[in-house]
């Protein structure tokens, strides 16, 4: 396969995650999927591919307009969440109740307020810039019964170190690419979990283990559908197969599929602090 029919064939994210492309580098030009072409039209895309990275910009698409912080992010989220619909289910009642967490500038929860318009959603990003991002959009695009929380989700209440990295991976653990880090208020997510949850998102950079684990009584009760992105912490224990395991016995079905693509993974060990990266879909049958 040619280096240009993977970057049409994967998500961006993933091909950065991956270090095999240079479309993570400051000064390299992204370029979008096939599919979020077609979503923003030839003249959109290839002005946003062109902007340098971490720079400010606008984007508008099926009739929303978006600002976002970083081109190559934001080309990735398009391709995950509106081309691939990573997140796409259908809902159970007119009114879900919807989890967000790693809400980042907003991309996950337009494309679920599209999908079910009378959700009432809750939303966590502690990354401060993000959640500017994530505010503007909200208001620009007049959502709705939508709860912003400039928060991490965690197993208590407390302040911890966050490491933004000026994209989407920023978290509690520091990587190459992060900056210096803040301190940020941390909440319990199990305080939000004590009511019926249409679909609970995950996305927070290697914190999901604790969180899960600390949760996952509640999540088996009250959650029906449950997105998370699974990072192995090198040198850490991979409680993977454990949490599984007490979902599977919990009556839930899972389905796994890589979020950071690997060729032979025996010797292609990434660098940086995380080994490898899944993506998890969780749902009672």
């Amino acid at each position: 396969m040619s280096v240009t029919d993977r970057v049409l064939d994967l998500s961006l994210r993933k091909i950065i995650n991956r270090g095999r492309m240079v479309l993570g580098l400051r000064g390299s030009i992204p370029q979008a999927s096939a599919g979020v072409k077609e979503l923003l039209g030839e003249q959109q895309g290839k002005a946003i591919s062109a902007l340098p990275r971490y720079t400010r910009g606008e984007v508008s698409f099926d009739g929303m307009t978006l600002v976002f912080n970083d081109n190559v992010a934001l080309l990735g989220m398009l391709d995950e969440i509106f081309v691939r619909q990573n997140y796409a289910f259908v809902a159970g009642n007119d009114r879900p109740i919807i989890l967000d967490c790693g809400a980042n500038i907003g991309v996950g929860l337009v494309y679920l307020k599209k999908l079910c318009p009378n959700a009432v959603i809750y939303a966590f990003e502690p990354d401060g810039e993000a959640f500017r991002c994530l505010s503007e959009n909200v208001q620009r695009n007049h959502l709705t019964d939508v709860h912003l929380y400039p928060n991490a989700v965690w197993v208590k209440n407390e302040e911890l170190e966050f490491f933004a990295d000026g994209s989407w991976g920023g978290g509690l653990f520091p990587k190459r690419s992060s900056n210096e880090p803040s301190r940020v208020a941390a909440i319990d997510l199990s305080e939000f979990l004590g009511q019926e949850i249409e679909f609970l998102k995950m996305d927070i950079e290697g914190a999901e283990t604790a969180v899960i684990q600390h949760a996952s009584a509640k999540i088996i009760k009250n959650v029906k559908r449950f997105f998370f992105e699974w990072h192995s912490i090198k040198g850490e224990c991979q409680l993977l197969g454990k949490i599984l395991d007490e979902f599977e016995r919990s009556g839930f079905r899972y389905h796994i599929k890589e979020a950071s693509p690997r060729h032979a993974p025996f010797v292609n060990v990434p660098g940086g602090n995380m080994d490898s990266q899944l993506d998890v879909f969780l749902y009672k049958v």
